[in-house]
């Protein structure tokens, strides 16, 4: 008896997971309609603002928008990879070029712009491309500035105020952001963030 409820339970479990899951597939294909074009299973929580008229998102894209809302907007040209996760509160302003790896995620608050809006000092108004490398995380409440490339698999900290490049597989943090220390990942590992722990022997 005990042996059925226990896989009563669990087929409870997973239909609640599946039907979650088809919630936040049929969200994003809403959510996302003014996209270029959607990989495939994207899937979106919550009611985030995606109005960027050039973009393009890779497969398993996924954007968290509940306690705060998430904003992806502008004219310039975003392409997004595959396997790429938005976290709440994200900022996204791209009016000139904004290149977003496989493997990577952006946590909470993160603020990305390719220009800096205004002129200073009777200047043109600065606009320059922002790549982020493959496997890269961008860390809660960083702020990433116009013509930075971030490195493959590295690791910006919370906080960080990124105006320069970071090189690959590298830890930054700081206002200004440097280089705190070099990244040594185990053989294949792809990636400066994992959903689950990961352990070597």
């Amino acid at each position: 008896m005990g042996d059925l409820r226990s896989q009563i339970e669990r087929r409870r479990i997973e239909a609640k997971f599946y039907w979650q899951y088809g919630r936040q597939r049929a969200n994003a294909n809403w959510q996302l309609r003014r996209c270029v074009s959607v990989g495939a299973q994207a899937t979106v929580l919550g009611r985030p603002t995606v109005d960027a008229s050039d973009m393009i998102v890779g497969d398993h894209f996924k954007i968290w928008s509940t306690h705060k809302r998430t904003l992806v907007t502008g004219w310039g040209r975003l392409r997004v990879g595959d396997r790429v996760f938005f976290n709440n509160g994200v900022f996204i302003s791209c009016v000139h070029e904004i290149t977003i790896g496989d493997d990577i995620a952006i946590a909470n608050d993160a603020y990305l712009t390719d220009s800096d809006s205004h002129g200073v000092e009777g200047r043109r108004v600065r606009e320059a491309p922002i790549t982020i490398g493959n496997g890269a995380w961008i860390g809660a409440r960083s702020i990433i500035l116009p013509g930075v490339t971030i490195g493959t698999r590295a690791l910006v900290a919370a906080g960080a105020v990124v105006t320069r490049d970071v090189p690959d597989d590298t830890l930054v943090a700081g206002n200004p952001a440097r280089v705190i220390r070099e990244l040594a990942y185990p053989e294949g590992v792809t990636r400066a963030w994992h959903d689950e722990p990961f352990f070597t022997t």
